[in-house]
């Protein structure tokens, strides 16, 4: 039984009070890129953070998404959102829905809201899907048009505020490669005429300089554990910072079995399969843990060179630094050690090293506050949808 609703609101089934248009692929030889007919949506691939992007064309449009409606998706994932903003030809992954009378950007709002209900009904042993008899028998709370309308400014601001705390987190991002560029200039060119260094001659001299993670054979899925030892995982980088959220555990008994692996404070992991060539310095961990085998560790001499520097150098000029190679989509083509050992970088006064690495620690420490702030802006933001759509935000 749905809990009560505010006077004047009530639960209805979204075919009642919706008009619902599963996608269907238009014949393939209908299909273009140069721009002549409809554009086609097929995905959720297809979709970008503010509205759908379309890759093709067709001249025979066969269902078709009106502009302002709701997309949704319909296959493997179930239930993220869009709004149309245009008139789309859908393809079998998309479904399109337009509330018969109210507002439709409610609609979009309640339904992101409902995402995790949608995704769990969604069958299939290959892929989730979900059909048209399941969107239509989705019970959902209707209030009247002006209680629409004032959820929609309401969550529109609330919305606004997530946005200008993304953009203030990208504009910190920019100010570090600003800060770099203005200290060691266009490391291709080296106009500063830094000397021309091996990374080896930097290596550590503690202990090996690259690493790869161990071979699959040496660490089985079914060797993890719930709580343990750390292992570090692609998860554990993202763009040139170290994250601990993500890791896989060990036992301290398979540990000494593959301490030869162990990462500590001030090393770099690099990841080589995936998103390949991603790499950040390790800071803030508890001794001891391990590399898995899709990364490579780096340990570089403290006295020589800052990590940072390493880091940053090679995240802000992808693909511009000797053997290293990207492809279409802006990451390395390949990475192993060999490649790290023979790499040649210009190597800056420690001092100005030393210089730019207490910058990014202040910068870190913004960072931090920031992320504290996107958490608390994200959180507001769940909080007012469920009070909003429980009738509780506005009367």
């Amino acid at each position: 039984m749905e809990n009560k609703l505010p006077e004047g609101w009530e639960w209805k089934k979204l075919d009642e009070v919706s008009y619902i248009i599963m996608g269907q692929s238009p014949p393939g030889d209908t299909y273009n890129e140069k721009g002549n007919g409809m554009p086609f949506l097929q995905g959720k691939a297809e979709f970008t953070d503010s509205c759908p992007k379309h890759v093709k064309y067709t001249t025979n449009p066969s269902k078709v998404a009106p502009e302002g409606s709701i997309l949704i998706s319909v296959r493997a994932p179930v239930g993220d959102v869009n709004i149309a903003n245009l008139e789309y030809c859908i393809g079998r992954g998309l479904a399109s829905i337009s509330l018969k009378e109210g507002n439709n950007k409610f609609l979009f709002y309640l339904l992101r809201s409902l995402k995790p209900e949608i995704e769990s009904k969604g069958t299939g042993s290959t892929f989730k899907a979900i059909s048209k008899s399941i969107l239509s028998d989705l019970i959902i709370p209707l209030p009247p048009l002006e209680i629409q309308q004032k959820i929609v400014a309401i969550l529109e601001k609330a919305e606004e505020t997530k946005k200008l705390r993304a953009q203030a987190d990208e504009l910190t991002q920019k100010f570090l490669q600003s800060v770099f560029l203005e200290m060691f200039g266009d490391p291709v060119k080296n106009s500063k005429q830094f000397d021309i260094v091996q990374l080896k001659s930097v290596f550590s001299e503690k202990k090996e300089g690259t690493k790869c993670g161990p071979f699959g054979s040496a660490l089985k899925k079914h060797e993890y554990v719930e709580n343990g030892i750390p292992v570090w995982t692609m998860d554990n980088i993202t763009e040139n910072k170290f994250t601990r959220n993500g890791c896989l555990f060990i036992t301290e008994e398979k540990y000494q079995e593959l301490k030869a692996y162990s990462v500590g404070e001030g090393d770099i992991l690099i990841s080589r399969a995936g998103t390949v060539g991603k790499m950040c310095v390790v800071n803030s961990i508890d001794d001891p843990s391990i590399i898995s085998t899709n990364l490579i560790r780096l340990s570089l001499n403290p006295s020589k060179i800052e990590a940072i520097y390493f880091t940053s150098l090679m995240t802000y000029f992808k693909g511009k630094m000797g053997r290293l190679k990207t492809g279409e989509d802006g990451t390395y083509t390949f990475m192993n050690t060999g490649i790290l050992k023979d790499l040649r970088i210009p190597l800056p006064p420690f001092e100005i090293q030393r210089s730019f690495a207490k910058i990014v620690e202040q910068v870190e420490k913004t960072r931090y506050s920031q992320q504290q702030s996107s958490l608390e802006i994200n959180n507001l933001f769940d909080v007012l949808m469920q009070k909003a759509f429980a009738g509780e935000l506005v009367s």
